[in-house]
């Protein structure tokens, strides 16, 4: 056991701060409210996006480990261009990470109090509800896919090593990409949907600043 703690005690505080808020990320992750909600019963709709991100997660928290690995001594199990993948600014651009990790958990977790049963594993068609426009969903479509983004590449970030980060930026990218597209057409396509102007007048990451009537609808 005192060997498995001095392991975690190589670890630079940085990356110590990366596992933290990983771990937080997963307990995070298991907030839902309503069995419906915590459900990983995927219908039609889905199209295998919940298992994408998934996936992606896994390379995500596999480049945070393997890139904190990287930067210790004595390991040369890895290639040697992972090892030399140093990114420069350290420990500050690191800590950068952990920072911007944190803050994509409390957008996360804003997105999900927010939507509350609304918010599931995976993608669903409701029946008719109220237009949501309030927390997030005033300025972005799918402000809890914006706070995993930031969070998982907020850790890899903070694993201090570029190829670590590359490799979840590509992975979290395509993979949140093809969920916002599917999303996106489920949304459309239902019946009765105000999505389609909510869908052109609200960004899907990234708020777009300009006058509109509110006409919103709450995704993920």
């Amino acid at each position: 056991m005192f060997e498995w703690i001095s392991r975690f005690a190589e670890l630079p505080s940085y990356g110590l701060a990366g596992l933290v808020v990983l771990l937080l990320f997963a307990v995070q992750s298991e907030i839902r409210f309503g069995a419906r909600a915590r459900s990983h019963q995927a219908g039609a709709s889905d199209r295998k996006s919940t298992l994408a991100l998934s996936v992606a997660s896994g390379i995500s928290v596999l480049s945070f480990v393997f890139g904190l690995k990287a930067n210790l001594p004595g390991v040369s199990w890895l290639p040697a261009w992972v090892r030399r993948a140093t990114l420069p600014g350290l420990p500050l651009v690191a800590w950068i990470g952990v920072a911007v990790g944190v803050l994509g958990i409390c957008l996360r977790l804003w997105a999900v109090l927010t939507l509350r049963e609304r918010y599931t594993r995976t993608l669903l068609v409701h029946g008719e509800h109220p237009i949501e426009r309030s927390g997030p969903y005033r300025w972005v479509r799918h402000p809890g896919y914006l706070g995993s983004l930031l969070c998982l590449n907020g850790v890899a970030l903070a694993s201090g090593n570029f190829a670590a980060l590359g490799a979840s930026v590509l992975a979290t990218g395509w993979a949140y990409a093809y969920r916002i597209k599917v999303e996106d057409d489920m949304l459309i396509n239902s019946p009765g949907s105000a999505y389609v102007e909510y869908r052109k007048r609200t960004g899907a990451l990234f708020p777009r600043f300009q006058s509109r009537t509110d006409s919103s609808n709450g995704t993920k």
